[in-house]
């Protein structure tokens, strides 16, 4: 009999975001997270480059540590079902099917379109949000019963291009740079620490985030520190410092290069 894994620590959420017409609302996720589009089309704008859209009704997995923004046609709610213990409830389910339907499948993110069983779980568990009932047994409850409906509602080729996130070798490899890349300085860097050759971990970088790794570190880099200086009090100098910068002068031409200001002229604009 399977049992659920409930700790304090990782628990089973749901929660029901707004999003406004057309505005960014970015999503960050320290667990695998079923996402569900309710009420319009949704653009899904992830962190290596790539764009889905959900329809109305359809319904998605966003592996763990892979932010993305959520870019709605019209005003709408969605609905995240954050479930920590996905891989292990999988398994329960899916792990003696054959995996030859998806040997050739390549694209990471494929959404279910949401029947009326599934529908009526979306419903109960926003009720269960309003009324503050939400909990995190009740929320491995319903995890539960979605994966029941899964293994009945859908085929399993579905259920496979689904579940890919999770099941691909390019999954694994974009979770290692997404968890690794701010430990390093540089993309040779990234490439030993995760024992390529620097060849084949620019190859693999380019096919899975469609960009050189060097670009997108570099990317990383301005955002980061446009964030440390607008978003945070940090001192100018220590952000200097962390972000690898060798002196003020150094970090203020990256700023004015990058943003057309210097940092002290960034800081005041939050501050307006």
């Amino acid at each position: 009999m399977y049992e659920f894994q409930l700790t304090e620590k990782n628990p089973y959420q749901a929660e029901i975001i707004l999003l406004e017409k057309e505005k960014k609302r970015e999503i960050r996720n320290q667990h695998p997270t079923i996402i569900f589009a309710t009420g319009a089309s949704l653009k899904i704008i992830f962190s290596f480059n790539k764009e889905k859209i959900i329809e109305d009704g359809q319904f998605f997995l966003l592996p763990q540590h892979f932010p993305c923004l959520l870019i709605p046609e019209k005003e709408q709610e969605v609905l995240l079902l954050t479930i920590p213990n996905i891989t292990s409830l999988y398994i329960r389910f899916f792990s003696t099917w054959p995996i030859r339907e998806i040997d050739n499948f390549k694209d990471l993110f494929f959404p279910l379109t949401a029947g009326k069983p599934v529908l009526h779980l979306i419903d109960n568990i926003k009720v269960y949000i309003t009324e503050g009932r939400a909990t995190n047994l009740l929320m491995g409850l319903k995890a539960f019963e979605l994966f029941h409906l899964l293994n009945h509602c859908y085929t399993r080729e579905f259920i496979y291009k689904f579940f890919s996130p999770i099941m691909t070798d390019d999954y694994s490899f974009a979770l290692f740079v997404l968890t690794n890349h701010s430990k390093v300085k540089t993309a040779e860097g990234l490439a030993r620490l995760s024992n390529y050759t620097i060849s084949g971990f620019e190859k693999q970088f380019r096919r899975v985030f469609g960009v050189a790794p060097y670009r997108w570190m570099l990317q990383k880099k301005i955002e980061k520190v446009y964030y440390e200086i607008y978003e945070t009090s940090k001192p100018i100098k220590i952000i200097a410092e962390e972000m690898g910068f060798a002196n003020l002068s150094n970090f203020g031409d990256f700023c004015r290069k990058h943003f057309g200001l210097s940092p002290a002229l960034i800081r005041k604009k939050r501050l307006e």
